[in-house]
């Protein structure tokens, strides 16, 4: 036999050649491939900015569904189905839409690891070189929606706008005195529809900025892409 590389008698013992050619080609033993999918998301939205309204078709990887909408005047209905997390199991995609949000109005943001819960720390970011801790909290706070979905597996929820500025103001409240100096992020993402400039000008019609009445670094409101996501204070 001969180097299939040089063409010199293959005389080593292994049969293999010591030639400099020979050094670089990998015998590799036959082996299997596979494909493994994995689960994936698909949202589809309407513009948060449209006067007449908007409806927010969510089906994310978990398996259910959550379908919202709203009127010209702000109403919303959700309609919720199936397997959603919530809480914890979706801090880290809401951190992600807080960061592209940030990203988008130019600011230098990066994940840091290390978050601690005694610290009141959901996440933390470095935000154009300062640390800052992120805070996380679901919409609607209320449990009963949570509690039918998860006993029928299918849930609905429909109000003015009065009853969504209600929904945010009830998330603040629930964190008063807890997320002072962090951003705090409401996770809409499940009733991604009241998400808009409609919903920031209807909380200020009736309350004060929250960013300075809860003494937050910033306030967001997020649903389940950065399309969904806006800032609720002022400054």
């Amino acid at each position: 036999m001969v180097c299939a590389e040089c063409g010199r008698p293959l005389e080593a013992p292994d049969g293999a050649c010591r030639c400099a050619a020979a050094a670089y080609v990998l015998n590799a033993k036959p082996g299997e491939m596979r494909i493994t999918g994995h689960p994936v998301g698909i949202v589809v939205e309407g513009p948060p900015e449209s006067p007449n309204g908007r409806r927010v078709d969510s089906r994310p990887a978990s398996g259910g569904c959550a379908y919202s909408i709203t009127d010209g005047t702000g109403a919303f209905a959700a309609e919720l189905s199936g397997p959603l997390d919530r809480g914890r199991r979706r801090e880290g995609h809401a951190l992600e839409v807080l960061i592209q949000a940030l990203r988008a109005r130019g600011d230098d943001v990066a994940p840091l690891s290390g978050s601690r819960d005694d610290r009141g720390e959901d996440g933390l970011l470095l935000i154009n070189g300062n640390r800052v801790p992120v805070q996380f909290v679901s919409l609607p706070v209320d449990p009963s929606l949570w509690k039918e979905l998860s006993s029928r597996d299918t849930a609905s929820r429909s109000g003015t706008i009065q009853d969504a500025v209600q929904l945010v103001r009830q998330a603040l409240s629930h964190k008063k005195g807890k997320a002072a100096g962090t951003i705090l992020v409401l996770d809409a993402a499940h009733i991604g529809a009241i998400v808009g400039p409609s919903l920031v000008e209807s909380y200020y019609a009736a309350f004060d900025d929250p960013e300075e009445e809860f003494s937050l670094i910033e306030a967001w409101i997020v649903g389940p892409t950065l399309r969904s996501a806006i800032r609720l204070g002022r400054s």
